[in-house]
């Protein structure tokens, strides 16, 4: 089962991330990060009207497709692949586990 959880609540209080699940909720349960409005305005700057695009550190958004950037160094390449990040369940998200899905493409899924 899964606890959906505010981002803005994991901004402000850090410690919160390492927090397990409550034991009330079940085996395997895991907490579900969304973007709230508190988190979206924190993320803007010039009075709203630019947004910040980049995320840095975790917990990661669960509601939203993610663009990853690899780079490789000897070819001096970029690519881009669009991802949905699923916590892994029975782990803090302190752990910084996730399972990557493919959101787009030939093997999305």
């Amino acid at each position: 089962m899964l606890v959906s959880r505010p981002l803005s609540l994991f901004r402000r209080s850090p410690s919160s991330i390492s927090m397990p699940v409550a034991a009330s909720e079940g085996p395997f349960s895991g907490v579900f990060v969304v973007k709230d409005e508190e988190a979206e305005a924190e993320d803007s700057y010039c009075w709203g009207i630019c947004k910040r695009r980049s995320i840095k550190k975790p917990p990661f958004p669960q509601d939203r497709i993610l663009t990853i950037l690899h780079s490789s160094s000897q070819y001096e390449e970029t690519k881009s692949t669009k991802v949905w990040l699923l916590p892994v369940l029975d782990r803090p998200l302190s752990s910084n586990r996730y399972y990557l899905i493919k959101a787009r493409g030939k093997h999305k899924g």
